[in-house]
């Protein structure tokens, strides 16, 4: 039965992955769902703050974006193996119960580390710009290259995983695209990130995009008042007025940051 269900596992993920590929083919250009385009600056865009990575995706589905680009800023890659979430009895009733799997993901998977999966297999997004610390890039393209499907140069690493593309890429590397994204920035990547750098960065960029989600990540370990005073900056910075909350907690913050001196 182990080995059956080791067998199964394979067939499931292939499939995923081919699913998503095709994906990508059926949510091109001329599929693609956008809504009003803008720098960081513009007001037309939609600009939101979240707790977690989940009201993320759920704001992304509600909005109806398909076949997207997402740009996504934290301070580390997680990973995980999609096979451990297909349930048992999904495997005694394949080949049956395969379309479910994406809502199946969905309702019952959904996490701070499975959202942009759960994205792609839901066509959502099809394609993953992460920008990261540079000692991330380099750990993640260590581990690339002892796989088949990847690029490694030096601004930054090219890996095909789960059925589709994800490029790793610091902030001072990071080169506009061409097409509209979708940017997520998460608290943890200012750990050892001021906002204002990261606000330069991709101003120089001249990225576009149609929706902005800055999101507290609460509960992921190893961020901080600190990393949230930091993405409070960055919010006004790109226009989005902190909530009273986030502006209590920035004005008691402030004080300590600035006797402490420069962040490390």
């Amino acid at each position: 039965m182990t080995t059956r269900r080791s067998i199964i596992t394979c067939i499931i993920i292939v499939l995923l992955a081919a699913g998503a590929l095709v994906g990508v083919n059926r949510f091109g250009k001329i599929s693609r769902v956008t809504g009003p385009v803008g720098t960081i600056l513009a007001q037309n865009i939609i600009k939101k703050r979240v707790e977690s990575p989940r009201d993320a995706y759920k704001i992304w589905k509600e909005a109806g974006y398909r076949g997207r680009t997402v740009v996504f800023v934290v301070d580390r890659w997680e990973s995980f193996d999609p096979g451990e979430l297909i349930p048992a009895q999904m495997f005694r009733a394949y080949p049956l119960q395969l379309h479910n799997t994406a809502k199946l993901l969905e309702h019952e998977h959904l996490d701070g580390v499975t959202f942009l999966y759960v994205a792609s297999v839901n066509d959502v997004i099809r394609k993953i710009v992460a920008i990261l610390p540079e000692s991330e890039v380099n750990r993640l393209g260590a581990l690339a290259r002892k796989t088949k499907d990847f690029r490694v140069s030096d601004k930054g690493v090219y890996v095909t995983r789960q059925g589709f593309p994800r490029w790793y890429t610091t902030g001072a590397n990071f080169s506009n695209g061409a097409e509209p994204v979708l940017l997520y920035v998460g608290a943890s990547y200012f750990r050892n990130t001021e906002p204002e750098e990261l606000y330069r960065q991709l101003s120089a960029s001249g990225q576009m995009t149609d929706c902005i989600i800055l999101c507290n990540e609460t509960g992921k370990e190893g961020v901080t008042e600190k990393e949230i005073t930091r993405l409070n900056r960055f919010a006004t910075l790109i226009g989005v007025v902190p909530s009273s909350a986030d502006s209590k907690q920035m004005r008691t913050s402030e004080t300590p940051l600035q006797s402490a001196g420069p962040a490390v």
